[in-house]
């Protein structure tokens, strides 16, 4: 049909209009669970799927539901597998620790799906799942929450999960067995303040004025990349994450493999300031909505304080102890990152429980053995947070201050990424007519083409997420239902839902396969049976305290243009 000359022009022309097309980024809302943990919607199996809301941690990297067997997990929706079509029965059975609570049960694989801000969803196939049929008090399956998502690599391999699990088994592995061209996957978290505190039971409890979690907005979770509207791309401080640490975590649970290094902390309570001025371990992990030290340095604060007074309350049962302080303590606490400050005061820190006395956030481990540290969900609302987990499975993660939302400059950052696509087409086809025009009176042009076609192959590479791209428009949140035990997030299993919604000849979904180094939402596939209410007159005090600091991040593989400071350690 056409020439080896056309042909040869029209791919040059492909190239370029290719070179332009950025990757999509995906919102996935956070609300807060009746029970006071981030939660997000997943559905799981094909044919007739099933909704559930689930919350998410960094501290393990698998996908665990419960299980319709499960008797000790209660006012919450259960997995059926009986009803999927899907499933598959693995051997093995899995007995996990995440904080204070402990669950087991069996394995299996299945497709899974996590729903977007527009009713859109992301599907992500052929997932190793916990099917936990049991659990300890301290566990996350209670009040409208189902399951868990381990945002974890398992990048060391582990037997936790009652067989050899490693990279491929979880989320990133199976990411790149289907996309096999791409070298990173990348998402910021972009949490809200915690309104939990600590209490004497199992039973998060909330803090005084805050008379429903239901519903409340928790942020939003920036998937496949970060919002650069959200955060200052400047000053971001990168961190690799450690992959050697075999002791110093809670007990009888795994080593997170999302553990960093950090350069120490201050804390300054009136005119007294105390700290640790030498490398720590962290977890940061937004399960979990407080702070967390070791014994000896949670006291090192509490004893500046005057009148402060060690309690059993706590928000990791069992595990830590918060401290009852004056109301009107005033302390600031600061986290350094490559020499940059990040700082939270007593606006965070120091909370009212309802009965004329206050609590601190920051808590203490009772186990003497437990050196590392934890940085919750009220830690996390304070900063952005960018995870970058490239093939090889060794992570890093970015630390940034938060941006001021500015609309203006994303419809700037639309304009700008549609002018220069603008011209790189009309440039393209310019050259096409201008070949049908010269085609007969000037060859040369075509070993020019050719030249530029080779150098662009070099030249252009599209990545799942590289800093410095153009953010996209952030869609708005629909209206719906209050999340309830009875009535979840996104609905329980509707007997109805549509014939294979997730995809299962298609797990790029039915919208057309993307270029391979990143994936987009599903708009074929199944909608969220609900949205998601973003309150807006939530609004959250966000201290920061920023020094910029110079120098580049450690380079993943294939990956050359990130922003901001690192530490190679």
């Amino acid at each position: 049909m056409f020439s080896p000359k056309t042909h040869l022009l029209l791919s040059l022309c492909a190239t370029y209009v290719l070179a332009f097309t950025p990757p999509a980024r995906l919102n996935i809302p956070l609300l807060l669970s009746p029970g006071g943990r981030p939660m997000m919607g997943v559905g799981m199996s094909s044919g007739e799927v099933q909704n559930f809301n689930f919350t998410l941690t960094t501290g393990l990297g698998y996908t665990v539901v419960a299980s319709k067997s499960c008797t000790d997990c209660s006012d919450t929706p259960l997995y059926d597998i009986s009803l999927s079509s899907s499933a598959k029965d693995l051997t093995g059975q899995s007995s996990l620790s995440l904080g204070p609570g402990s669950f087991s049960g069996s394995l299996m694989k299945e497709n899974c799906v996590i729903y977007t801000a527009d009713g859109s969803s992301w599907p992500y196939p052929n997932q190793t799942v916990v099917l936990a049929d049991g659990q300890t008090q301290g566990s996350p399956f209670e009040q409208s929450v189902s399951g868990l998502l381990g945002l974890g690599t398992l990048k060391k391999q582990t037997t936790a999960a009652g067989f050899p699990a490693g990279f491929d088994d979880g989320l990133y592995g199976q990411y790149y067995i289907r996309n096999p061209d791409a070298s990173n996957f990348t998402f910021g978290i972009d949490l809200n303040r915690s309104p939990v505190i600590p209490g004497n039971g199992s039973t998060l409890r909330i803090g005084s004025g805050a008379s429903s979690l239901a519903d409340s907005n928790a942020g939003t979770l920036h998937w496949l990349q970060p919002d650069e509207s959200a955060y200052k791309s400047d000053q971001v401080q990168w961190r690799s994450t450690q992959g050697s640490i075999t002791s110093g975590y809670l007990a009888n649970n795994t080593q997170p493999d999302l553990t960093v290094q950090l350069d120490g902390w201050t804390a300054k309570i009136g005119s007294n300031t105390v700290g640790v001025g030498v490398p720590i371990l962290v977890n940061v992990d937004p399960y979990y909505p407080g702070l967390y030290l070791p014994m000896q340095q949670a006291r090192l604060i509490h004893d500046a304080i005057s009148g402060s007074q060690q309690t059993q309350m706590s928000t990791i049962p069992g595990q830590t102890n918060s401290w009852i302080v004056p109301c009107d303590t005033k302390i600031s606490f600061t986290v350094l990152i490559n020499q940059q400050g990040f700082t939270i005061d007593q606006s965070v820190l120091v909370v009212d429980q309802g009965d004329g006395e206050c609590l601190s956030l920051i808590e203490g481990f009772t186990d003497s053995s437990v050196t590392q540290y934890i940085l919750g969900q009220n830690f996390m609302a304070q900063l952005y947070v960018i995870f970058n987990i490239p093939k090889d499975g060794t992570a890093i993660i970015g630390f940034a201050p938060r941006a001021v939302s500015s609309t203006k400059s994303r419809d700037i950052g639309a304009i700008v990424g549609g002018t220069v696509g603008g011209v790189a087409g009309v440039v393209a086809f310019g050259l096409l007519a201008f070949y049908f025009i010269r085609r007969r009176q000037d060859n040369t042009f075509f070993k020019r083409a050719a030249e530029l076609e080779e150098e662009h192959k070099v030249a252009s590479t599209v990545e799942p997420y590289t800093l410095g791209s153009h953010p996209v428009h952030t869609p708005t949140f629909p209206g719906s239902p209050p999340a309830s035990a009875h009535h979840p997030l996104l609905g329980a299993h509707d007997p109805h839902g549509a014939h294979d919604p997730l995809g299962a000849h298609d797990p790029l979904g039915a919208a057309g396969i993307a270029p391979p180094s990143y994936e987009e939402a599903s708009e074929s596939g199944p909608a969220s049976p609900g949205g998601y209410i973003r309150d807006s007159k939530m609004k959250f005090r966000r201290d920061t305290l920023m020094t910029s600091n110079g120098g580049s991040p450690p380079t993943s593989p294939h990956q050359t243009a990130f922003s901001g400071s690192s530490s190679n350690v």
